[in-house]
């Protein structure tokens, strides 16, 4: 093995470990992977929310493999709005508020239940590095 791609592994492997530990990534583990295009696993998760690879500056709800978006958040997404690392922690820190900011419709409903009081910030650059 390449000392390059040793050390790329290395990092990973002591990435993945420390945020599968913690509860926030539990959280979203309950319905998410990380899976490469090549269908690598690097995060093991469920499979009744969209596969959170190349997360990072996606447009919402644009995982073509997944086929459940809420409306809301299909539309959130016609409007062009992106999974900025802004977007993401609003997103996480309530999804409801989020997508009715996004949509301007005040009753819309996010298909997540979950909301993340902290660490979103430190889930996005997760997904972020993983997804290099």
């Amino acid at each position: 093995m390449k000392p390059f791609l040793a050390l790329t592994l290395a990092g990973l492997t002591a990435a993945t470990p420390l945020l599968a530990e913690d509860p926030r990534w539990r959280d979203c583990r309950t319905c998410h992977a990380v899976e490469a295009p090549d269908g690598t696993v690097l995060a093991r998760g469920g499979r009744s929310g969209p596969n959170l690879y190349g997360i990072s500056n996606r447009a919402l709800a644009a995982d073509s493999g997944f086929r459940f978006y809420s409306a809301d958040l299909r539309a959130a997404g016609a409007t062009g709005a992106r999974w900025s690392e802004e977007n993401f922690i609003a997103y996480l820190t309530s999804p409801d508020r989020f997508l009715r900011a996004v949509t301007g419709n005040p009753q819309a409903e996010s298909g997540m239940h979950v909301e993340l009081r902290s660490g979103a910030r430190e889930i996005y650059a997760f997904l972020r590095d993983l997804s290099q």
